[in-house]
């Protein structure tokens, strides 16, 4: 069982430069409180602006690249010290959340409790041992909401509570566990990277800033855990 929380700054940023980069180009913004400011004027107007830009950002070759560089591949084996080509990218995510401004808007609201072997082990393509790695596009703090992390990770996958955010369309799935005793604030620089193993609870923070929140998600797992996952000879 694969049992870890660690903040890793990542040693080649280029990548991630250049996705950053891509990212505040939309707005023709050169900062993060630049970007923030123009997303949330749009937002106010238009309720599904930051789900479109969400959209257009995951769809473009900018995501493609960055999520496939080697240099994720790489922090990932050695995350489960397995070889670089035993290494498989899975459900890769970019999110932008609002700032409480928003809040009101209920599927635009942070993640609950949850871990991320209960939601994603339905979808396959993962072991109970895959792992997170979570990198805000900017510094991240507190009050931006930084991700909160249990200080434990959990020997099971536990009893999750499933819902829909918007129930009258079915969309913005959510799975919620209990929150855990003791937890983190991962609070990082631009260029680290939370890492933590998939039985791990963890939540979003609350935004109290006025910048929204942009957040990379890659996830990992060993092809030859998988595959002795889905044969029913993983232990």
């Amino acid at each position: 069982m694969r049992d870890f929380l660690k903040t890793i700054k990542i040693t080649d940023q280029a990548p991630l430069k250049l996705f950053q980069k891509y990212c505040f180009s939309l707005e023709n913004a050169l900062s993060h409180k630049d970007f923030s400011k123009k997303v949330t004027i749009k937002q106010k107007s238009n309720r599904g602006y930051t789900g479109y830009l969400q959209d257009k950002i995951k769809n473009s070759q900018e995501f493609l690249d960055v999520t496939s560089d080697f240099a994720f591949y790489r922090l990932a084996g050695d995350l489960m010290n397995i070889p670089l080509d035993d290494v498989k990218i899975i459900y890769p995510h970019f999110r932008i959340d609002l700032p409480n401004y928003f809040k009101d808007q209920q599927d635009k609201m942070s993640l609950p409790w949850h871990q991320e072997a209960a939601y994603y082990i339905p979808r396959g393509d993962c072991t109970p041992d895959s792992v997170v790695i979570s990198i805000a596009m900017h510094d991240c703090n507190y009050e931006n909401g930084a991700i909160r992390v249990g200080s434990d990770t959990q020997s099971n996958i536990i009893n999750h509570h499933s819902f829909f955010k918007d129930e009258s369309k079915n969309r913005f799935y959510r799975v919620e566990c209990p929150q855990p005793k003791k937890f983190i604030v991962a609070e990082t620089k631009f260029g680290e990277a939370v890492c933590f193993d998939f039985k791990r609870p963890h939540c979003s923070g609350e935004n109290k800033s006025n910048l929204v929140r942009l957040t990379l998600l890659i996830r990992a797992s060993s092809k030859i855990e998988l595959n002795r996952y889905k044969n029913k000879q993983y232990s």
